[in-house]
């Protein structure tokens, strides 16, 4: 007598795979989702920025207060951090509409800010130097974090032992202005955020060891923002000419 329980089916053979295959359209789906909502936010956060910049060079008070105000600085620096802490203390608080968009666009201001009296004191064809050779590294780091077989993902311990170090150098500059060691900063600085700009872009992807859930979109836009500002601003440190 044939075992019917196990024989082959092939009509049945057939749905499963074919189950397999929407299950798979589903997820591939809900991630390119979340991707383009990452984008949407990032470049939301980066008209902020430019704005905030921009300002800071067409408006002579904006600029005074840019260069003068050491107490809005630090204001605008403890709610920047505030705004990264409190949602590790509550991490449900990214994910919470609207406080999310809210604790972002706090975050992006404020931070704007501080990026804003920075780049005042540069010429404004160092600033777009810097910007476009910025634009560069970001679209080339990207595109090989996209194709590369890879998988980056497996060295965030390294890369946060790194950022640690990068750190305490800044520290130790605060008390030993030593311009080699400045310079030495810079360029190891650019290589750290350069490494994880190609790690939280592959984290977004989700094509490798790790990823970012698709609940932690504002968390994955941060992340990839804050890289792009960190190698900003080591390059137009590096080839940028400050104003007399």
């Amino acid at each position: 007598m044939e075992d019917y329980d196990n024989a082959y089916d092939p009509l049945l053979g057939n749905e499963k795979e074919e189950d397999k295959s929407i299950e798979e359209q589903i997820k591939s789906d809900l991630r390119e989702g979340f991707i383009a909502k990452v984008f949407g936010i990032l470049a939301y956060q980066m008209v902020l920025l430019f704005l905030v910049v921009l300002l800071g060079f067409v408006s002579d008070t904006f600029r005074h207060l840019l260069l003068t105000s050491i107490v809005l600085e630090v204001i605008t620096f403890i709610i920047s951090i505030s705004c990264l802490v409190i949602p590790i203390i509550y991490p449900n608080l990214f994910r919470q509409v609207p406080t999310n968009y809210i604790l972002l666009t706090i975050f992006t201001l404020s931070y704007s800010y501080l990026i804003a009296a920075y780049t005042v004191q540069f010429t404004p064809s160092s600033v777009l130097l810097a910007i476009f050779l910025t634009a560069i590294t970001v679209v080339c780091i990207s595109l090989y974090a996209l194709y590369t077989k890879s998988d980056y993902t497996v060295i965030g311990g390294f890369l946060f032992t790194a950022l640690t170090l990068l750190i305490i150098c800044s520290l130790i500059l605060i008390f030993f202005p030593i311009k080699i060691l400045y310079m030495i900063y810079l360029y190891f600085g650019l290589i750290i955020f350069c490494a994880y700009l190609l790690y939280d872009v592959q984290l977004l992807v989700g094509k490798g060891y790790r990823k970012f859930g698709e609940d932690d979109y504002i968390l994955a836009a941060i992340n990839i923002y804050l890289d792009i500002i960190g190698i900003f601003i080591r390059i137009l440190a590096i080839v940028g000419k400050k104003n007399n």
